[in-house]
């Protein structure tokens, strides 16, 4: 018994690692993961987010919470010094900055960030690209690994480079992401994912 036992371990063994990595296999199809990513639109993602300007740095760590065109992004500084707020749907956007008693709104997410904080940044993009995904609809040069896992992205002027990709709920995610561009780098060092 124990002899028979000793002999089928390495066969068990090498079927799970097969089962494994069949999840995963090079050219397992692009379009497939993709389509995938699309089917993924209530989530939330922590991590810790840093932002370099043509003036400033800073750096935060950030929820955001995705329910279909709804976000929530809710940014607190160490030790939670210096919390801000954006959140929105498609139809209007609401800004929250540290010392505001009330936040502003506007029609658009960008509308406000470029308000205020005078950043062009295509916020409504970032719902797509933090999945590793390129915004449908919009012209995109995008590199792939032998994975079928988005490596670079160029869209709109910017240039998003992903690792650290992760599987979760049977999605897969990247767990870094910095995106160059318009004289910003803004570096996403993810936690963690959950999907909903």
């Amino acid at each position: 018994m124990t002899m028979t036992f000793l002999r089928l371990l390495p066969l068990a063994a090498a079927t799970l690692l097969l089962s494994a990595c069949a999840s995963l296999t090079p050219d397992a199809g692009r379009a497939a993961l993709q389509d995938n990513l699309s089917d993924l639109t209530h989530w939330q993602v922590r991590g810790k987010l840093s932002v370099v300007s043509p003036d400033d740095s800073a750096t935060g760590y950030l929820t955001w919470n995705q329910d279909n065109d709804d976000y929530d992004l809710f940014i607190a500084g160490p030790f939670g010094a210096g919390a801000s707020r954006l959140s929105g749907s498609s139809r209007q956007a609401e800004l929250t900055l540290p010392g505001w008693d009330k936040p502003q709104r506007a029609a658009s997410a960008e509308q406000l960030m470029l308000q205020y904080m005078g950043w062009n940044f295509p916020v409504s993009d970032i719902r797509y690209w933090v999945k590793g995904q390129a915004t449908p609809g919009n012209g995109a040069s995008a590199e792939f690994d032998q994975y079928g896992l988005l490596q670079s992205l160029q869209q709109h002027g910017w240039t998003v480079s992903y690792s650290r990709y992760q599987q979760q709920d049977g999605y897969w995610l990247p767990g870094l992401i910095k995106i160059r561009g318009h004289d910003f780098r803004f570096t996403f060092s993810i936690k963690e994912w959950t999907a909903r």
